[in-house]
């Protein structure tokens, strides 16, 4: 049933549109069964394989098991983060999981050795307090946010914004009526807190939490929830910070009315874990329950509604006679019945309906101890995570492509949940709003070249795997995308130039163009297997000219099947370009360029302006955020190390004279004579009144014009001598000897 259902909505969603999150909560094991909680805890994350987390962290906010309190009682100590952990330093595996938990390995025997893992009690969580058991009693709102403002692990100095034990709702309403107790007396109840994070300072707290969109003083409001999942237990508050609801006007208690990453109230338990199985925010939607209508143009509930993406339940243990058991118990979902009219389903574990169709379900409730709680591995049951789907509509195409590429260069740039007072048109439809992000493995680098490699390699891809990488199984995975290994992968860059009015690149006249097509090539490590192609796929290139006013680029044309990836980064230096183009910037589809022979990557049109002479030097982009991510200028397909070939060589540089008369004995036309020119004299010295071979060159080297190469012709050669790239005298020939 999940695999028919997903091959519908890759059908239904192939007309286009890009996936967010390329980090998101995975798995919370909130509340293992019996005295486990000191061993078992964790909360795993799943994304982009290898991503570096600098700048992320996890806050689990308890919102208590009930909204009023009988007036006169304290503030609820529980109302708080009750952890929080800084992910600074920290990335995801090979396969693209993380495992934070509260112990080590030992009591984690799933976690495969492709996924990374990391013991909480050594993370940094603010300092307030040391870190602990996740809160289980009352409802709770995992968040996955970045760009926290204020004091980090990173950053020491400053308030404290962000971290355990802040209270983070601290709102006062005296003397109110529990709507869920109408007949008891008036002014009996307080309310703490209104089911919002405090944001800036509203509520004029020493330490105030801070969201995009709010005002913070002296502290930069740039905080982004990337992902989150909140449930209900009792009366407690969720802090989803999405402005979106699902099931406006329900009336049907098993499907209230509530916020799009908040689970359905789950009646007759509070859930030990939450397991993730879809992550898309593209496709038509869920149907609302009869008689609610959604917030969708369609009528239907958003895409990433959390009932339909997350599996949550009570959980058993198993010490023998199921899959795994040993020394360490094994932990299942919980299929034990449920008699609460208003569950669900009539288990203590709720699914999406998607996985529950009565007939053939994916989810079977029909046996104990069927669905394992494994940290460290790939949900069996899962839509796969789509590396480089920067849509989230389960495949990587054109659209995702597009997605990218226009903020292909930008520092900075991430999706973000929405809230009422949050810029940017947050809380419309996420296909809109989901952004590309900062995708790879590189860092802070912004959006630049590793990023889009991952789309390029994964287009057309549904299984989101990489051969011979471990995500549900023991066994690596035999089907996905190659990247093999770049220690033998060099590359090649040539340039070739072209005069459309066939004159000398040594004797240009002003308003003469010259065409300079750059070229590259796999030359060594090219691999031919079909499906394998790691031709070259991208370039960021800076083309400069060493002196102003000689030639000035016209125009830069990517060539063959390669695009240019963002035009409005190829910035024009000196005045209009005389002074060469910087991030020169292109990509292709195509798996297969350059294996065999060099291929045309663009063409620079550059056009004489002005008497002189100046190299034309081609280089990989020095620009910070390029070099970081793309030190070689150059991505080739299916290889690891993000597409870095592990070598790569440029040509050297040009020299274009224009208006200038000709240096005698700058045989190779590079405006000095040095002992390059030498190598070039030697090969045609022939001695006094014995005649050249009569090739050009020899006849150039013959510098007194008298038929031979002697050593007349080597005095002139010595009074011209300048040395390597030190510009020669045009008039040495006429100049005292030396």
């Amino acid at each position: 049933m999940k695999k028919l259902m997903g091959l519908l909505i890759v059908a239904v969603l192939s007309g286009g549109a890009p996936a967010q999150a390329v980090v998101v909560i995975n798995e919370v094991f909130i509340n293992p069964p019996g005295s486990y909680d000191d061993t078992r805890e964790f909360i795993e994350l799943m994304g982009t394989p290898g991503k570096k987390l600098d700048g992320y962290a996890i806050a689990l906010a308890n919102g208590t098991q009930w909204k009023y309190w009988t007036l006169g009682s304290p503030y609820p100590a529980d109302q708080e983060i009750d952890e929080f952990f800084s992910l600074d330093g920290l990335e995801l595996g090979a396969n693209g999981l993380l495992v934070l938990a509260i112990n080590i390995p030992f009591y984690y025997p799933t976690v495969l050795s492709d996924t990374n893992f990391q013991r909480w009690n050594t993370i940094w969580n603010g300092g307030l307090d040391s870190p602990g058991k996740l809160q289980n009693d009352g409802s709770n709102t995992i968040l996955l946010i970045r760009n926290r403002p204020g004091k980090t692990q990173a950053n020491p100095t400053g308030t404290l914004c962000w971290g355990k034990d802040i209270r983070h709702d601290t709102e006062y309403y005296p003397g109110v009526v529990d709507p869920k107790d109408p007949n008891s007396p008036p002014n009996l109840y307080v309310q703490w807190g209104n089911g919002n994070l405090d944001k800036g300072s509203a509520d004029e707290q020493p330490t105030a939490l801070d969201l995009k969109g709010a005002s913070t003083p002296e502290i930069d409001d740039d905080l982004e929830v990337v992902d989150e999942v909140s449930y209900e237990h009792e009366r407690g508050w969720e802090y989803d910070i999405d402005g979106r609801h699902v099931d406006n006007g329900s009336t049907n208690p098993k499907f209230p009315r509530r916020h799009v990453h908040a689970l359905d109230d789950p009646q007759g338990f509070s859930p030990d874990v939450l397991t993730r199985v879809d992550y898309r925010t593209k496709g038509p939607g869920w149907a609302p329950t009869p008689g609610a209508t959604g917030e969708m143009a369609n009528g239907n509930n958003w895409q990433d509604t959390a009932t339909e993406q997350w599996i949550r339940g009570d959980s058993v243990a198993c010490t023998s006679g199921c899959s795994g058991a040993g020394s360490v118990p094994q932990f299942y979902y919980d299929n034990g019945p449920n008699d609460n009219p208003d569950a669900i389903q009539p288990y203590r574990t709720h699914v999406p309906l998607w996985l529950d169709n009565g007939t053939a379900p994916d989810y079977t409730f029909t046996a104990l101890n069927t669905y394992q709680i494994m940290a460290g591995r790939i949900n069996p049951l899962a839509v796969p995570f789509i590396p480089g789907d920067c849509n989230r509509d389960g495949v990587c195409d054109a659209e995702d492509i597009a997605k990218i590429s226009a903020v292909f260069g930008d520092a900075d740039w991430i999706f973000s949940n929405s809230f009422a007072d949050a810029p940017e048109g947050d809380d419309g439809d996420p296909a809109e709003q989901t952004r590309p992000w900062d995708v790879n493995a590189t860092g802070e680098n912004g959006v630049e070249a590793s990023d889009l490699q991952w789309t390029l390699n994964f287009q057309g891809d549904t299984t989101g795997r990489i051969v011979g990488v471990r995500y549900d199984s023991t066994t690596p995975s035999s089907v996905g995308v190659y990247l093999n290994d770049n220690s033998t992968v060099s590359c090649t860059v040539t340039a070739s130039f072209h005069v459309p009015s066939d004159r000398p690149l040594w004797g240009l006249t002003t308003g003469d163009l010259v065409e300079v097509t750059v070229m590259a090539q796999v030359t060594g490590g090219a691999i031919l297997t079909t499906g394998q192609e790691n031709g070259i796929m991208q370039y960021v290139h800076d083309l400069l000219l060493d002196a102003e006013g000689v030639l000035k680029v016209n125009s830069v044309m990517p060539q063959g099947l390669f695009a240019t990836t963002r035009s409005g980064l190829q910035e024009a230096i000196g005045n209009q370009g005389d002074l060469g183009m910087n991030t020169i910037n292109g990509y292709t589809t195509s798996f297969t360029q350059g294996l065999t022979a060099p291929v045309a990557l663009y063409v620079v049109t550059l056009e004489a302006i002005g008497q002189g002479a100046a190299r034309v030097s081609v280089n990989p982009a020095s620009a910070e955020r390029f070099a970081a991510g793309t030190p070689s200028g150059l991505k080739v397909g299916r290889t690891n190390q993000h597409g870095n070939p592990n070598t790569a060589d440029y040509p050297i540089a040009q020299m274009v004279r224009v208006d200038m008369p000709e240096i005698p004995a700058d045989f190779d036309h590079d405006g000095d004579v040095d002992s390059d020119d030498f190598v070039i004299f030697q090969s045609c010295a022939t001695g006094p009144a014995i005649a050249h071979n009569g090739s050009e060159t020899c006849q150039q080297a013959d510098l007194d014009n008298d038929g031979d190469v002697d050593q007349d012709d080597f005095a002139i050669f010595q009074r011209c001598f300048s040395g390597k790239d030190n510009p020669a005298n045009p008039d040495c020939a006429n100049q005292p000897a030396p």
